[in-house]
C-alpha cells in the first residue's frame, strides 16, 4: 500500500510539472513615442493573475508588437523582466553604424526565438525587407526579435549582433510580478505611436499547486489505508492450521 501513494504521489508530480499553461496580456497603450529621443516611453504592467491562475516558471515567450506611423528605422525596443532582458527592435534595416533603415511606416509583429527561416519562419526582424523575409505591405508576421544589445545611436548593426539577446533569457523565471516595455524613436522625423503589446507566456504550474496535488494524494492515501488497517482488525481471525486467504 505505501509503495502504491508513493507512485501515485510521483505520478502526480510528474504530470504536473509536465503540464503546460498557456497565458495572455494584451496592454492598449495608444501612445505617441517621443520622436527624435532617446529618452523614449517605459510602459510596465504588473502580472498577478489570469484567469483564476498564476503563471509560474517560464517555458517559452512571445511578444506581439502593434506600432503605427513614423519612420521603422528609428526605433529600439527592448522588454525587461526580473533578470530577464532581450532586445525586441534596434533600427531595422541599419546596417553597419549609419543609415537610416527602413522607412515603412509602422508594423504588427509576433517576436518569437522558433520564427526561424528554418522553421518556417521569417527569420531576423533587423532584415525584414531582404530575401526571404520581405515584408508583404502590412509587416504581419512572426520574426525572431532583433537582439542586439548595442547603442542604437552608434552601435554596429552586423547580423553577428543578433545573438546578444533572445526571448528564452526569461525561461525558468516566474511570470508574475512587473514587465516593462521600453520604447524610443531615436531619430527625428515623423512620429511613430504604440498602439498595444501583448506577451505570450507558456508557464508550468507554481510550485505551490504541485505541493497541493501531492498532500491530496498522499492524505487520500492515508485515509485509503486506515480504512484497510480498520477493515482487517474487524475480521475474525482464521483458524489454526488453516492458511489465511489474500
Amino acid at each position: 500500500m505505501k509503495k502504491a501513494i508513493l507512485v501515485m504521489a510521483i505520478t502526480v508530480l510528474t504530470l504536473a510539472q509536465s503540464a503546460q499553461a498557456s497565458f495572455s496580456y494584451n496592454f492598449i497603450e495608444n501612445t505617441a513615442i517621443p520622436d527624435g529621443n532617446p529618452v523614449g516611453a517605459a510602459f510596465t504592467h504588473q502580472l498577478t493573475d489570469a484567469g483564476g491562475a498564476l503563471p509560474g516558471a517560464i517555458t517559452d515567450l512571445n511578444v506581439t508588437l502593434n506600432l503605427s506611423g513614423g519612420w521603422n528605422g528609428d526605433l529600439y525596443a527592448y522588454l525587461v523582466h526580473s533578470s530577464g532582458f532581450t532586445v525586441l527592435l534596434n533600427r531595422v534595416g541599419r546596417s553597419g553604424t549609419s543609415g537610416p533603415g527602413y522607412g515603412d511606416a509602422g508594423m504588427d509583429v509576433k517576436l518569437d526565438d522558433l520564427a526561424t527561416v528554418a522553421n518556417g519562419g521569417l527569420g531576423d526582424i533587423h532584415t525584414y525587407g531582404t530575401g526571404p523575409t520581405t515584408q508583404d505591405g502590412t509587416l504581419a508576421k512572426s520574426y525572431t526579435p532583433d537582439g542586439r544589445n548595442v547603442d542604437p545611436l552608434t552601435g554596429n548593426m552586423t547580423p553577428l549582433g543578433h545573438y546578444d539577446t533572445a526571448l528564452s533569457s526569461f525561461n525558468t523565471l516566474l511570470g508574475t510580478g512587473g514587465w516593462t516595455l521600453f520604447v524610443a524613436d531615436v531619430s527625428g522625423g515623423g512620429v511613430s505611436t504604440l498602439n498595444s503589446w501583448t506577451l505570450e507566456i507558456a508557464a508550468v504550474p507554481e510550485p505551490a499547486s504541485l505541493i497541493e496535488g501531492s498532500v491530496a494524494v498522499l492524505f487520500l492515501g492515508g485515509v485509503i489505508g486506515l480504512y484497510r488497517l480498520r477493515t482487517a482488525k474487524a475480521r475474525p481471525l482464521p483458524a489454526a492450521g488453516i492458511a489465511s486467504q489474500p
